[in-house]
């Protein structure tokens, strides 16, 4: 079952998500009182299943946007931008329906990041990293361009005319991945970011490993 839209802001997120990812979401699923102990109660997960374009499972957030992050200066005189949403991508292997279970490891991840801003008042943007206490299998997880979509399109979404939402994808970080990001130093983030993009000299993606698993 997909949650009723009425919210103007998450309506056109709806309609965007529809728009780059050409399909409707399964079924949705809505954060609970509880379920995050920092009251941002409305971040709801769309489910997309794989296609034959896209033959992966897509999780996609509305509802974390509703939180103007405070500013943040990225260097060069530029500001990040102060609402987000996110996108997980999982594998096709993985069994997500509203009677399974095991996938909800990745959903909980996902809207622990989509909550870590409200929660932590701050802005998080691309290449940040989240140390989290998930399971044996992950420990953190990075922000990245949703670049497995084929459009940069879809890591806007315009409210106004000047006005957008960022759209980031959520990957699940190994223990092993983030102590290497550590031992490296300053290249830590870069080098974490090509695991999953990797690119050629021209910043042209030569590979891809960015699906979530169990």
């Amino acid at each position: 079952m997909v949650k009723e839209i009425r919210n103007s802001r998450h309506k056109k997120l709806y309609e965007h998500y529809l728009k780059i990812l050409r399909q409707e979401p399964s079924f949705s699923m809505q954060m609970k009182q509880g379920q995050e102990a920092s009251g941002l109660k409305h971040v709801t997960t769309f489910v997309f299943c794989p296609t034959k374009e896209m033959p992966f499972w897509k999780l996609c957030t509305i509802g974390a946007s509703d939180y103007m992050m405070p500013k943040r200066n990225i260097g060069c005189g530029r500001l990040a931008n102060r609402r987000n949403e996110y996108m997980m991508f999982i594998s096709p292997q993985v069994e997500i329906s509203q009677s399974s279970v095991e996938w909800l490891k990745l959903n909980a991840l996902l809207w622990h990041i989509a909550d870590y801003a409200y929660t932590e008042k701050e802005n998080v943007t691309v290449s940040d990293t989240f140390d989290v206490s998930f399971n044996e299998k992950y420990c953190g997880a990075v922000l990245l361009l949703p670049e497995l979509l084929d459009s940069s399109s879809s890591v806007k979404c315009y409210i106004s005319n000047n006005n957008f939402v960022s759209i980031f994808q959520v990957m699940p970080v190994t223990k092993e991945m983030m102590d290497e990001k550590q031992r490296r130093g300053q290249e830590g983030t870069y080098w974490l970011m090509e695991q999953f993009y990797t690119h050629d000299d021209d910043y042209k993606i030569v590979s891809s490993n960015a699906l979530a698993t169990i």
